[in-house]
C-alpha cells in the first residue's frame, strides 16, 4: 500500500479537485454500468473488476490528500452499521472448573448463521437451475458494480481457500520431512511437493466434476451435527455472554469444535456451489458465461479432500493423545520357565495390565518382573533389585500387584519430571524485560506446549508457545499421570514467574504429588500445603467472572475476565510475610523453679 501511495502521490495533483473529482467518479461508475451490459463472460468481468480496484485505490489516495465529503459520509454509515451489529459480539472465556455447573446453551447467532447458509445454498441452486450457463445475468439486470464487488469477494474467498488447501497439506508434509531428514535443507523437497500437489489437483479438476466434493462437505456437516447432539459432560467448556449484565452460559468444547467444523463445511459447500454449480456433473461447455469462476471453483473443490484429511488426522491425534484417557501399564515378564512366564502373563492381563514377555526387550517405562521359584522370590524384600523376582504363587496371591503399581507410578512420575525439566530449560530462555511468566498445563489436550504469559514483553523473538510441544517431550502416560494428579488436587493451570528455578518448581510439584498419594486423590491443594517450600511463594486463586487476581506485592498474570480457572501461582519469594506473627515472649525476668532435691 505504501508503494502504491508513493506512485500515485506524484500524479494526484493532476486529478480534478473538489466536485470535479466526484463527478469523474460518477462518470466512471456510469460508464462501468454501461460497459457491463456488453460483456459476455466473467473474463470480461475480471478485467472490469481489476479496473474497479484501481479506481478504488485512486479514490483512497485522493481522499487521503483531501477528504471527500461523500467518502466521509459513507464511512459514517459503515460505522453505524457496524455498531448496529454489536449484538452479534459476545464476551467469551474458558471454563476449566466445571463446578458448579453453568447452564449449557449455544449462542443464538450460530443458528442464525446456519439458516443464512441454508438460504444461500438454496438461492445458489435456484440460480443455476434458472441459468444453466451462468448466473452473471443477475448483474446485467441489476447493478453491475455491486455484481463486481460480489464477484471480487467470491474470487478472493476461492483464492484464499486454494492457498490454504495447498499450504496446509504441504506444511504437514514438511513436519514429516523434518522428522525424517532432520534439520537438513528441505527446500527442494518442499518445492517439489507444492508443485506436484498443485499439478495433481489441477489434473483431477480438469477431468472429474466436483459433485462428489460437495456431497463430502454435506456428509461432514451431518457428522458434525451428530457429534454436537450428545450432552455428555466435558472437562472444558467455552463460556459466553451477550452483555455484561447478561447471564453466563457454557458450551462444551466438544460441541464448540463440532459447530466450527459444521459451519466451515456448510460455508465451503455454499461457496463451491455458487462458483461451479453449472459444472457439478458435466464437463465444461462452450457456451458457459462463467468459465473463469467455474475453473477456480473446481480446483478449490478438489483441494477440500486434502484439507478434510488433515482435519480428521488432527482430531484423531488430539483424541488419541488426550491425557484424560488412560493407557494400560505394561508389565515385562521374563524367566527361565516358559510355562511359568505364560501363566504370569495371564495373571497380569486379568489385573488389567498390558504384558510383554521375553525375549522381547524391556522398554523404558515398563515394569519388569522375573518369574522364579518360591525360594528365590524377593516379593517381600524391602529393597530388592529390579526386575523383581517373584513366583507364580506371589502373583496369584495378589499382594505384589500393589507394589508393581507403585513401581509403575514412580517410573511414570520420573518421566514427567524429566520432561518438564527439558521444557523448562527451553522456556527459561525467553524472559521479558518487564517481568512475566509461563503458563504450564500438560494435562489438557488442547494446550500444545508451554506458553508465555505475555509474548510481547518477552521480545520480538519470543513466540506465544516456547519450546517443543508436550507430546514430543512427555510420554503419553506421563501426561495422563499429570492429568490425574492435577485434576485430583483441583489445579487447572500453573503460572510460573520468571526467575523461579526448576528445582523450586519441582519442590512445589512434589507437594502436589505427595498430597495426591497421601489422600488418594480426594483432597484439593491449598496454599497452606506449600508452606515451607523455600525461595518461592505459592498462591492459589480461582479466576471467575468479577473475581480477578489482585496483589500489591506479586505480579498479576493476564487472564480473561470471563474464564473460570483455578490457578496455582508460583512466584519468587519477595521476602515479606503476609501473616501476622506474635512477638516472642521474654523469659529473662521469669523466676526459674529451684530443684527440690538439690539440698539433699
Amino acid at each position: 500500500m505504501k508503494l502504491l501511495t508513493s506512485v500515485f502521490r506524484g500524479n494526484v495533483r493532476v486529478l480534478p479537485a473538489g466536485s470535479w473529482f466526484t463527478l469523474a467518479v460518477v462518470v466512471f461508475l456510469v460508464g462501468l454500468e454501461i460497459a457491463g451490459r456488453y460483456t459476455t463472460s466473467d473474463l470480461h468481468d475480471g478485467l472490469a473488476a481489476f479496473i474497479l480496484i484501481g479506481a478504488g485505490l485512486l479514490v483512497a489516495v485522493r481522499h487521503r490528500r483531501e477528504p471527500l465529503p461523500w467518502v466521509v459520509r459513507l464511512a459514517a454509515v459503515g460505522r453505524k452499521l457496524v455498531k448496529s451489529a454489536a449484538w452479534l459480539r459476545y464476551d467469551h472465556g474458558i471454563d476449566l472448573r466445571g463446578v458448579p455447573p453453568l447452564p449449557r446453551r449455544t449462542p443464538p447467532v450460530v443458528f442464525a448463521v446456519i439458516a443464512m447458509l441454508f438460504a444461500w445454498g438454496a438461492v445458489a441452486a435456484g440460480l443455476w437451475v434458472a441459468f444453466p450457463t451462468g448466473w452473471r445475468v443477475v448483474g446485467f439486470y441489476s447493478s453491475y458494480t455491486l455484481y463486481l464487488v460480489f464477484m471480487l469477494a467470491l474470487w478472493g474467498t476461492l483464492l484464499a481457500v486454494t492457498f490454504v488447501g495447498v499450504f496446509v497439506p504441504v506444511a504437514v508434509l514438511d513436519k514429516r520431512l523434518k522428522n525424517w531428514v532432520g534439520d537438513t535443507d528441505r527446500r527442494g523437497a518442499e518445492l517439489a511437493a507444492v508443485v506436484g500437489y498443485a499439478v495433481l489437483v489441477s489434473a483431477i479438476a480438469w477431468v472429474v466434476p466436483p459433485a462428489a466434493v460437495l456431497v463430502l462437505c454435506l456428509v461432514v456437516a451431518v457428522i458434525a451435527w451428530f457429534a454436537y447432539l450428545p450432552k455428555g459432560n466435558d472437562g472444558a467448556a467455552i463460556l459466553w455472554r451477550s452483555a455484561t449484565d447478561k447471564p453466563v452460559y457454557a458450551v462444551p468444547l466438544r460441541r464448540a469444535l463440532a459447530v466450527i467444523v459444521g459451519l466451515t463445511t456448510l460455508l465451503a459447500f455454499d461457496v463451491l456451489l455458487t462458483s461451479c454449480g453449472g459444472r457439478l456433473f458435466d464437463a465444461p461447455r462452450s457456451d458457459d458465461t462463467m468459465p473463469l469462476t467455474a475453473l477456480i471453483g473446481t480446483v478449490t473443490a478438489w483441494l477440500m479432500p486434502g484439507l478434510l484429511c488433515v482435519v480428521v488426522v488432527k482430531l484423531y491425534g488430539a483424541r488419541s493423545g488426550d491425557p484424560a484417557r488412560r493407557t494400560l501399564p505394561t508389565l515385562h515378564v521374563s524367566g527361565a520357565d516358559a510355562a511359568a512366564v505364560r501363566h504370569a502373563a495371564r495373571i497380569a492381563r486379568r489385573w488389567g495390565w498390558s504384558v510383554r514377555t521375553a525375549p522381547a526387550p524391556r522398554e523404558t517405562g515398563q515394569v519388569g518382573i522375573e518369574v522364579v521359584d518360591g525360594a528365590c522370590s524377593e516379593a517381600t524384600e524391602f529393597n530388592p533389585r529390579w526386575p523383581l523376582k517373584v513366583s507364580v504363587a506371589d502373583l496369584e496371591a495378589g499382594a505384589v500387584k500393589e507394589r508393581l503399581t507403585r513401581r509403575d507410578e514412580i517410573a511414570v512420575r520420573r518421566q514427567l519430571f524429566r520432561g518438564l525439566q527439558k521444557l523448562f530449560k527451553r522456556a527459561s530462555v525467553f524472559k521479558g524485560p518487564a517481568g512475566g511468566g509461563f503458563w504450564l498445563a500438560p494435562h489438557w489436550w488442547f494446550v500444545e506446549g508451554v506458553g508465555r504469559e505475555d509474548a510481547d514483553s518477552a521480545g520480538e523473538d519470543a513466540p506465544p508457545l516456547v519450546g517443543p510441544a508436550y507430546h514430543r517431550i512427555l510420554p503419553a502416560r506421563a501426561r495422563q499421570h499429570a492429568h490425574a494428579v492435577l485434576r485430583a488436587t483441583q489445579v487447572d493451570m500453573i503460572f510460573i514467574e520468571d526467575g523461579v528455578t526448576f528445582r523450586n518448581l519441582e519442590r512445589a510439584l512434589r507437594v502436589l504429588t505427595e498430597l495426591y498419594d497421601v489422600h488418594g486423590g480426594k483432597r484439593r491443594a491449598e496454599e497452606m500445603h506449600f508452606r515451607g517450600v523455600p525461595k518461592v511463594k505459592v498462591m492459589m486463586h480461582e479466576y471467575e467472572p468479577s473475581n480477578p487476581f489482585r496483589s500489591d506485592l506479586y505480579p498479576e498474570p493476564k487472564f480473561d475476565d470471563l474464564s473460570r480457572v483455578r490457578v496455582l501461582h508460583i512466584f519468587r519469594d519477595r521476602g515479606a510475610s503476609e501473616e501476622l506473627i506474635d512477638q516472642p515472649f521474654d523469659f529473662s525476668s521469669t523466676p526459674a523453679p529451684a530443684p527440690v532435691g538439690a539440698a539433699w
